[in-house]
């Protein structure tokens, strides 16, 4: 084994030896028209030992044969090619300066006592010929494994067409040239400039509308879409014209994939109805003036959530000392520490299983931490099931909310910021209620606090615990139906990653108090959210394939959301797609008392004092009877 692995390492560089004895005798050759006169023959006979070892040694130093042959790229030839011009500027030197002064040899032996320099030509010729014949092998031994040893039968390859024409589709082409399972067969793309043209000898066939035409003719077994900052609406035409010509569609990464170096066969993936519904890129990044995070301890309640766990991944990349997970779930703390543990290491990650409700952890929590920055997301937010439980609700949502926000007063965090929803807004139900409460409680600690307390409200999130699409992507792999309340029910959606990048960005501003509402977009009808998931699965929902059954409203549901009440006056903020408001007027004194009154039927799981009292809280909020069970 250690005698095949010396032989395997030293084939590359013996290979190498021939080739540059070979470009420099054929230097030589050239320059004297194929009659090489004695003494330069001597010269030649000597140099190239020289030679040989310089260059491999030089090839070595710039990882020239670390690179696979066959998987050799344009990098790995600029090292060649480094290597080879370094090793010529070393034997310009050694010519130059150094052979004129050496000493004669007889049998080198030259004008005026000292041993012949190399003529300039020879040592041009034989760059350029040593930068052909390496170069070229490699290309040649590429070229072999591709066209040879990677050739499969068309049966186990499958055809792929590629919508975009720019830097992430040529990315593409060229990885499925060492693909054993796809072929690239030609691109589409709406720039007139590029149709015609050919991309690694791939033509850009025409305009993106022809994909009906294209995948018949070209008998296309998949269509890829290949761009990164592709329109939704643009997006939806293209899924529409592949569902036309019956043709299996994927797409590539997203912008903040492409930045990162993530463009790969492995990151292809089928379209996601996140992908149709509207929603523009957001820039993740927070500006390094407004980096409020970078050096400080900060806090996550509700660090296992899908809201949570994201804030953490996002506040890590912002280089805080230290991060600190609280969670009420176990398994859920345990598998996002673990997940951030690998994705940053070295970050000083702090995991705490606590309930937000226990007054003495979360005081355990802030002394011994001391948090600068709090995020807090931990609540309950499924609607019909704090219908049922509405004294759950007041413990978590108002009780812990005044805990934590509490506490960070008391131990002089910097910041304090609620994550509240837009089911707060003129609440139909126990939740929405008990957040607004919540909100209440950081506005009034905000009065007289060093604390910057702030709350950011938005809508639903795509693909978090409890929200339609994971459920009605379950109910279509069951074979359906989907369920749905009502045929006019419309909600407001964001992606996650951009729900806690706008959180993290309206955390930086420096008003006491506020309201930060969030750009949801236009509002979207949750039957045309059904009918598109079941298309984007394969089925055709007019058919029957896949039946949509309506089941009424549940307990404390709405038809429609919104985000902000007519007394709370807005306004833009410098950044982008995050609102303030004016928060309405809150009687301090008399929230701690109702709060006080909360706890009491709380802990007698009284719903309807509960309700009452919520009521008097908030006045717009319309109690439905609590349902029986």
């Amino acid at each position: 084994m250690l005698k095949a692995n010396v032989l395997r390492h030293l084939k590359g560089p013996a290979l190498d030896a021939l080739l540059i004895i070979l470009s420099l005798y054929s230097a030589y050759a050239l320059r004297f028209n194929f009659s090489i006169p004695r003494l330069y023959f001597n010269q030649f006979l000597i140099t190239a030992p020289l030679l040989v070892l310089l260059r491999c040694f030089l090839m070595a130093a710039f990882n020239v044969y670390r690179v696979i042959p066959r998987y050799a790229s344009t990098t790995d030839f600029m090292a060649i090619f480094k290597a080879t011009t370094f090793g010529t500027l070393v034997i310009a030197l050694v010519n130059g300066v150094i052979v004129p002064f050496l000493p004669a040899v007889n049998w080198l032996y030259a004008h005026e006592g000292h041993i012949q320099r190399i003529s300039w030509p020879i040592v041009i010729m034989e760059w350029a010929l040593t930068l052909i014949l390496l170069g070229g092998a490699r290309f040649v031994q590429r070229t072999w494994h591709l066209q040879i040893f990677e050739k499969k039968p068309a049966e186990d390859v499958r055809r792929v067409l590629i919508v975009g024409a720019g830097d992430v589709g040529e990315t593409v082409a060229r990885q499925m040239r060492n693909s054993v399972t796809y072929q690239a067969v030609g691109f589409l793309d709406d720039d007139a400039e590029k149709i015609g043209r050919l991309i690694h000898g791939l033509p850009v066939i025409g305009p993106i509308s022809q994909i009906g035409t294209v995948v018949r003719d070209y008998q296309i077994d998949e269509v890829l879409v290949a761009i990164p900052r592709i329109d939704p609406a643009q997006l939806q035409q293209i899924v529409a014209l592949c569902e036309h010509a019956a043709v299996n569609f994927k797409i590539l990464p997203t912008v903040h994939d492409v930045l990162e170096g993530k463009v790969s066969l492995r990151r292809i993936r089928p379209v996601e109805i996140e992908d149709l519904l509207g929603r523009e890129e957001v820039n993740l990044e927070l500006p390094e003036d407004r980096n409020y995070i970078r050096n400080e301890v900060v806090l996550v309640t509700g660090a296992g959530g899908s809201i949570g766990s994201e804030l953490c991944r996002q506040l890590l990349e912002l280089r805080p000392q230290r991060l600190v997970l609280v969670g009420h779930g176990e398994n859920s703390l345990y598998e996002i520490s673990t997940e951030l543990r690998r994705r940053f290491p070295g970050s000083d990650i702090i995991t705490v299983v606590g309930d937000i409700r226990d007054i003495n952890k979360m005081e355990y929590v802030f002394r011994t931490f001391r948090p600068n920055v709090v995020f807090h997301a931990a609540a309950h937010k499924h609607v019909p099931l704090m219908e049922y439980d509405a004294d759950e609700a007041v413990k978590n949502n108002i009780i812990g909310t005044y805990n934590v926000a509490y506490f960070a007063d008391r131990y002089g965090a910097k910041r304090f910021i609620l994550i509240s929803s837009d089911k707060a807004v003129r609440p139909t139900n126990v939740m929405g209620a008990t957040k607004r409460v919540a909100e209440m409680v950081i506005f009034c600690l905000a009065r007289q606090s060093k604390t910057l307390f702030a709350a950011v409200r938005f809508g639903n999130v795509l693909g978090s615990r409890g929200s339609v699409i994971p459920l009605f992507k379950r109910q279509i792999a069951d074979g359906g139906p989907i369920t749905l309340t009502h045929p006019e029910v419309t909600r407001f959606f964001m992606t996650i990653p951009e729900a806690v990048s706008l959180v993290i960005k309206a955390g930086s501003m420096d008003e006491q108090g506020r309201l930060y509402v969030l750009d949801m977009g236009k509002p979207v009808k949750i039957a045309d959210l059904a009918r598109r998931l079941i298309q984007l699965s394969g089925f055709d929902p007019d058919r029957g394939e896949i039946q949509i059954v309506y089941t009424g409203l549940r307990p404390g549901e709405k038809l429609t959301e919104e985000l902000l009440t007519a007394a709370e006056n807005v306004r833009r903020t410098e950044i982008g797609k995050v609102f303030v408001a004016e928060p309405e007027p809150v009687e301090c004194g008399t929230l701690w008392e109702k709060i006080d009154e909360l706890e009491k039927y709380a802990v007698a799981s009284d719903s309807e004092g509960i309700r009452r009292v919520l009521k008097e809280l908030v006045p717009d909020y319309q109690p439905a009877p609590p349902p029986p069970r």
